[in-house]
């Protein structure tokens, strides 16, 4: 490895060490605070005993600062150096060594570090605080630790990067896996570049115990993406230290000495302006949309100080909505037919000091253009909002000036949906001058808007500046084929746009010729792209680095559109997702794409659902899965599949998901998949939804499920299994210890069938969820499955709607229910619910009170809580 790829890796490791944050509340960090002010080599001595090298890097961290910037004394100039350095081995570097110590519940372990951590905050301390959004990023799903709400502490120095475009590289976000990426907004971070060992990279260092709250999250597929947002603790984490400001002259003396203090400082430096405003220009891009300028209304130049009680319009409902709760951080007020007038009752709650909503909902209202002016005011005042949902509400080029006006200014909007409005191209070219000024926008709908070639254009000259943007949908509007020319051109310079939805955009051939290989994931479903669209895109996927999952559903790509794929998969080293559903490819297309998968080692999904590979094409790509070691889910769904086509699955061991919904597959079919559940052992979920499954076919199945250690999801729903068919369930059921979940609905099971099913679920110790709804079960069904019922002990989630079940089988439900405490859910709709039966279920959600149970009664659906 190069000396630069060592850089490199090292920065990425730092940026990438959040996983290793303990999510607990440890004592506060302090200890130093008292300690006197010694020179570098003398705090490093008591570090020695674990960082056996430290004073060789202190010698070279001090000869690099002979005269620091910043007013910082050598030693502590050298000191953030020391800290930003690297070395080998990693475990005896010094911010491996010293964010461990700062991670341990063992405060006393501490003690060697006060007197360095003594010097190195004083000079941390006198840089100032700087606002700015930052970001880290790891290769891991971390979103269970971060659920919406929480606040949480680093203990240790955060390392963060300033660009997205840092994390374009493989390591960062590599599309097979899953990663988090943290959005952070901080108010005391500490730009550290002009001491550090590596001055030229854009990071910020966040103090230690530092507290977040999460405040917004957003899935796609395998990228989860945290927003945090620094908040002050009641007491401080981390201990401050009286700042000796020390001249640059002056010399911190040998060990035997003491040191002069010279002044003390009571507090740390204020927070510094990241930016200045800029005049207000705009340039038309096109000669047939008028000029504008984004300039204030007069709602937009009223008092920021206005109260409700000024208001002359009221909405008693709405207002009543509002302050019901205070301090809530998410408000829903969709469709609830709110007008203009109401967005100034809206606007107030916005415009307070004390607002903590970071999401509001609007969907679906007809705010219209003045009711956006309201809002618009509000959010230049508004400092916490990071999600607005504008969702169809009538929102015109009025409007869009006045919102795209406050765009520019506001520092803390993340999301923003305006699809379905009125925007058309001149609301984009006001739009798109605020993106080349917005700095936090991260994710913006425009779908449905009437955007034409003339909009795609503004937007391209905004992409060209914007460095924040991450997710674009333009999904439903007229763009075409040029207008994708014209993104296209942006995007072989924009960095960090991920997420681009051109769906239903009349697009042709040519369009996808130009597409970009910038994006991390293009969805281009029905936009009737042609084998002669494939084989230009293929030349841009060959050479790509950076596109990740590639959706193309609802084309015609076609057995030759199939061939270029095969080109391109056989070449291309990030793609791992290819959705190719409804595109007529036939067996020949199923050939080629099979050879790529002998080669390719990176695609990890690939659906061919709703074509017509047959059983030739599967036999084709079970050729393929033989050498193939990366597919993990396979869709053939509706593929006109026989019975010879299923012996594919005998031979993937690879594979995470199989769908092969509504392929008919008979009975014969079914006994070659259950040999490959035999010998499988990593398929977790198996769909075989409508397949004309019978008796015959569950017995094979349940032959597989008895030897199989993998399957968790097993889905026969839409089949003609009957009483005969869960007999055989239940044998496989006794010996299989891995399935929890099983779905039988909409078959024939009966109480027959419930009666084998009983035997099974009272000695089963894996299965949590049974869905029986649409069985012909009648309270005779019932009684043999509450005998099941009060012995077992893992069962969460029974679903028995849409059955024949009665006031004697409610009645024995409640019986059997009331002293069960692992059942969480039971779904009774659709059943023959009387009022006798709806008192049994009263009764027994009085005595179970952790059940959530749903019945129908009186035309109505209940849902008890």
């Amino acid at each position: 490895m190069s000396e630069q790829e060592e850089i490199i890796a090292d920065r990425e490791s730092r940026i990438a060490d959040i996983e290793h944050e303990p999510h607990d509340f440890l004592s506060p960090i302090s200890g130093y605070e008292s300690m006197p002010l010694v020179t570098l080599e003398i705090a490093a001595d008591e570090l020695i005993g674990f960082i056996p090298t430290i004073h060789n890097y202190v010698s070279i961290a001090k000869q690099r600062y002979q005269h620091s910037p910043n007013d910082l004394t050598n030693d502590e100039a050298a000191a953030i150096t020391l800290y930003s350095m690297g070395w080998k081995p990693r475990d005896q570097c010094l911010y491996y060594v010293l964010n461990s110590t700062l991670r341990s519940s063992n405060r006393e372990q501490l003690k060697p570090w006060n007197s360095y951590l003594r010097l190195f905050l004083n000079g941390l301390f006198r840089l100032q605080n700087i606002s700015k959004t930052v970001y880290r990023c790891v290769n891991k799903d971390l979103s269970h630790k971060y659920p919406m709400g929480k606040i949480i502490v680093w203990w240790g120095f955060s390392l963060c990067t300033t660009v997205l475009n840092t994390f374009q590289s493989e390591h960062y976000l590599n599309p097979s896996r899953p990663r988090t990426l943290f959005i952070i907004e901080s108010h005391s971070g500490k730009d550290i570049r002009q001491h550090s060992f590596f001055p030229s990279i854009d990071e910020l260092l966040l103090m230690a115990g530092t507290s977040f709250q999460v405040i917004d999250y957003l899935h796609q597929g395998n990228l989860h993406i945290i927003h945090l947002k620094e908040i002050d603790p009641i007491y401080p984490l981390l201990q401050p230290v009286p700042i000796l400001s020390i001249p640059r002259s002056t010399i911190l003396l040998a060990p035997d000495k003491s040191i002069q203090l010279l002044s003390v400082t009571a507090r740390p430096a204020e927070p510094m302006s990241t930016h200045s405003e800029m005049e207000l220009r705009l340039r038309n891009p096109m000669q047939n949309v008028r000029s504008f300028s984004l300039q204030p209304t007069t709602v937009l130049s009223e008092s920021a100080n206005r109260t409700s009680s000024s208001l002359q319009f009221r909405n008693p409902r709405l207002e009543r909505i509002i302050s019901a709760k205070p301090n809530k951080s998410h408000l829903s007020l969709s469709s609830m037919e709110l007008i203009d007038q109401d967005m100034e009752i809206i606007a107030c709650c916005l415009s307070r000091d004390d607002t903590k909503l970071i999401s509001l909902n609007l969907e679906n209202n007809r705010a219209g253009g003045s009711g956006t002016k309201y809002l618009s005011h509000a959010l230049i005042q508004n400092k916490v909002l990071t999600t607005l949902n504008l969702k169809n509400n009538h929102i015109d080029i009025q409007g869009i000036e006045q919102l795209s006006y406050a765009l520019k200014q506001n520092t803390a909007l993340t999301m923003l949906d305006l699809s379905r409005n009125q925007i058309g191209d001149n609301g984009v070219q006001c739009l798109s001058y605020a993106l080349k000024h917005n700095a936090t926008l991260m994710f913006l709908s425009l779908t449905d808007n009437d955007i034409g070639v003339q909009g795609a254009q503004c937007l391209s000259e905004a992409l060209q500046q914007n460095t924040t943007l991450i997710s674009l949908s333009l999904e439903h509007n007229h763009i075409g084929h040029e207008g994708v020319s014209y993104l296209a051109k942006a995007l072989l310079i924009n960095a960090t746009l991920m997420s681009c939805n051109l769906k239903q955009n009349q697009i042709k051939d040519e369009g996808i010729q130009n597409l970009s290989h910038t994006l991390r994931q293009n969805s281009a479903k029905n936009n009737q792209i042609t084998s002669e669209g494939i084989e230009q895109f293929s030349g841009v996927l060959r050479l790509n680095t950076a596109l990740s999952e590639l959706y193309l559903d609802f084309n015609k790509v076609k057995n030759e559109g199939a061939k270029y794929l095969s080109i391109v998969l056989r070449q291309n080293k990030t793609l791992a997702i290819l959705s190719l559903a409804s595109n007529e490819i036939k067996e020949t297309g199923a050939l080629y794409l099979g050879e790529a998968l002998r080669f390719n080692s990176i695609l990890t999904v690939l659906n061919l659902s709703s074509n017509q590979i047959g059983e030739i094409g599967a036999q084709c790509l079970k050729d393929a899965l033989k050498h193939n070691n990366a597919l993990t889910t396979l869709n053939l769904e509706n593929n006109q599949i026989g019975s010879g086509g299923y012996d594919t699955c005998r031979n993937n061991r690879n594979r995470a998901t199989s769908n092969l919904d509504c392929s008919q597959i008979p009975d014969e079919g079914i006994k070659h998949l259950s040999d490959a559940l035999r010998c499988n052992s990593t398929l977790q979920t198996l769909i075989l939804t409508s397949n004309e499954i019978g008796n015959t076919g569950v017995e094979h199945l349940s032959y597989g499920l008895q030897y199989n250690s993998s399957l968790t999801t097993l889905v026969l729903a839409f089949n003609r299994i009957q009483h005969e068919g869960a007999q055989y369930l239940r044998d496989a059921l006794l010996k299989n210890q891995t399935l929890r979940v099983l779905d039988l609905g909409y078959n024939d099971i009966n109480e027959r069938g419930i009666q084998y099913l009983n035997g099974a679920l009272q000695q089963n110790k894996t299965l949590t969820m049974l869905n029986l709804c649409c069985n012909h079960i009648d309270d005779k069904g019932v009684q043999y499955l509450c005998d099941a019922l009060r012995n077992n002990k893992t069962l969460t989630n029974l679903n028995l709607a849409s059955n024949n079940i009665g006031e004697k089988g409610v009645k024995l439900l409640r019986d059997a229910l009331q002293y069960n405490s692992t059942l969480i859910t039971l779904n009774l709709e659709n059943n023959l619910i009387d009022n006798k039966s709806e008192q049994y279920l009263l009764e027994l959600k009085k005595i179970n009170k952790k059940m959530n149970i749903s019945w129908l009664s009186s035309e109505l659906i209940h849902f008890s809580k």
